[in-house]
């Protein structure tokens, strides 16, 4: 099983929005053995998805309206094979607190559209389109290389 973790600060506007990208290319693809869970660093317990974040989602039929905020923990971490983080900020905080999971993590450079117009949002939900498109596609052939190495 891979396990794959997106995480930003509040775990209500970029991190909801890729795991519905990421799933829904999962579901797209039919691909099984892969996990995707969002969280935040600074995220309270139970907040939904941004309003913006989740019109904008729906404009490409992607559903984030039953997501509930999450901090993300060190056995997150941990069990996570591929984890994403949104800035430098966010990896440095990850990366002071457990070192052993640097080689995991990949910053995304995605600006915070947190209190900005929907527009932003959708800068944002597109830029995480892009990435995943195309990083789902070195996760499968690096989960085949793994595959083949191993018999």
């Amino acid at each position: 099983m891979i396990n794959i973790l997106v995480i930003c600060t509040g775990n209500t506007c970029r991190s909801p929005m890729a795991e519905g990208i990421i799933r829904k290319l999962i579901a797209d693809k039919k691909l099984d053995g892969i996990s995707v869970s969002s969280m935040g660093l600074a995220a309270y317990y139970g907040d939904t998805a941004s309003t913006y974040s989740v019109d904008v989602m729906q404009e490409i039929e992607i559903d984030i309206q039953s997501h509930r905020s999450k901090r993300v923990l060190l056995k997150d971490l941990n069990e996570a094979n591929y984890i994403y983080v949104m800035t430098q900020q966010h990896k440095n905080v990850i990366v002071d607190a457990c070192p052993e999971n640097e080689c995991k993590i990949k910053v995304l450079d995605i600006p915070d559209p947190f209190g900005r117009d929907i527009e932003q949002y959708r800068e944002c939900r597109d830029a995480l389109i892009a990435y995943f498109s195309k990083e789902l596609e070195y996760i499968i052939d690096e989960q085949k290389k793994e595959e083949q190495k191993n018999g």
